[in-house]
């Protein structure tokens, strides 16, 4: 197994970015991070299942998975609620 942190300081289980936000793993095994998990939904994964597909999460010794679904759930209802929200135009103009 093979990990390459790049700019990465790692405090207990937190990695802080250059940027100074924080990523929490959430799979050592293959060091898929909570961030990764949120990106691969905002770019399309609508499921635990595709999730797993896109990251390797939990693919493994799957200890994380409880985890993983976690962080899938709480961001997938997340992304469901903000859209939601958007407000949708009253009118519409033909192109």
């Amino acid at each position: 197994m093979t990990i390459i942190l790049v700019n990465i300081k790692i405090h207990r289980n937190w990695a802080i970015t250059s940027d100074g936000s924080h990523l929490m793993y959430v799979c050592l095994c293959t060091g898929v991070t909570d961030g990764q998990i949120r990106d691969a939904i905002f770019e399309g994964c609508c499921s635990y299942r595709e999730v797993r597909q896109a990251t390797g999460v939990a693919s493994q010794c799957g200890k994380c998975a409880c985890l993983a679904k976690q962080v899938v759930r709480e961001t997938l209802t997340k992304v469901q609620s903000s859209q939601a929200a958007i407000p949708y135009p009253v009118e519409f103009n033909v192109a």
